[in-house]
């Protein structure tokens, strides 16, 4: 019997306001084991209710320094130690990881010390410790992390002036998973992608963000409209996902981080993927937080 390899969407929005919508965060799950990828804003609150103990991480991995990929790192720090870690967990990322968990920590300083003086030895020294690996940016996929038949691999992408931000391919049990992290269109995503059983990818939808900018200008908002503007350059819109997945031979697109976030409803889901269907024949689908799904082998 195959073990399972899943994908826990613990935040499926973007830096905007969102009341359904997280910052990004996803959980790896590949049997019993399970590796936090990106952690933004709310995320961690997400872990338990979507049904994973924080505790249970023993690796984080990061595809870029931008804020809502990352500012609830102490939330889930401080719940994977008061939940029994008793081991560091062990991070990777690309250049900058290190001076973001080590000013984390810096922050938190105080906090673990009255929480070690409070609680004793019931909170292991270790559980709250982190051992952080920066990772290449290389163009073609690298393998940085083996763990039995799990593997992850990093990819750089184009997210300018991130530099460097990555997308990570997962490899278990003879399924394979490309998240793709913040990009506009590149080879690098679309190498990475080629015969992926399912990519979870970041989605921008023109129209919709048109919309919100001809919005934002009609309410005097103009400089959050002139901030809005410049949004396309570094994300990937929806036409061109549906365009790389048929080109790379993908299972099935699962997006995410969507620009701009909209409420859990089918209507709007249908409307932010319309006319992908056009380009790519798989599956599409709009991810929701605290959702679960499996990655299947795609089909010949």
């Amino acid at each position: 019997m195959t073990e399972r390899l899943e994908i826990v969407f613990l935040g499926t929005g973007s830096p905007l306001p969102s009341a359904d919508r997280c910052g990004a965060g996803n959980v790896v799950v590949a049997g019993d084991t399970n590796v936090l990828v990106d952690c933004g804003w709310g995320a961690a609150r997400r872990l338990v209710p979507a049904g994973v103990r924080p505790a249970s991480i023993g690796v984080a991995l990061f595809t870029h320094m931008h804020t809502d990929h990352m500012t609830d790192v102490p939330d889930f720090l401080f719940q994977r130690w008061t939940g029994g870690a008793t081991v560091p967990l062990r991070v990777f990322g690309p250049e900058g990881t290190q001076e973001m968990i080590d000013g984390f920590l810096l922050a938190l300083r105080r906090d673990i010390g009255y929480r070690q003086a409070h609680h004793g030895d019931k909170l292991h020294p270790d559980g709250i410790r982190v051992e952080v690996t920066e990772v290449p940016a290389t163009l073609e996929p690298h393998q940085f992390l083996r763990m039995g038949g799990l593997s992850f691999e990093s990819f750089e992408v184009d997210h300018f002036p991130v530099v460097p931000a990555f997308g990570y391919r997962v490899r278990f049990g003879g399924r394979s998973a490309v998240l793709s992290g913040d990009t506009a269109f590149c080879e690098t995503l679309a190498a990475a992608a080629e015969g992926a059983d399912m990519l979870v990818c970041e989605a921008l939808n023109a129209g919709m963000v048109n919309q919100l900018i001809g919005m934002l200008r009609f309410a005097g908002r103009e400089r959050e409209a002139a901030l809005m503007e410049d949004v396309p350059s570094y994300h990937i819109a929806t036409g061109e996902i549906a365009a790389l997945a048929a080109r790379a031979g993908v299972g099935e697109v699962v997006l995410s981080h969507l620009i701009p976030p909209i409420p859990n409803d089918a209507e709007r889901e249908a409307e932010f993927m319309a006319g992908m269907d056009a380009t790519y024949r798989g599956r599409v689908r709009v991810a929701r937080d605290m959702q679960r799904i499996e990655v299947t082998r795609r089909r010949a």
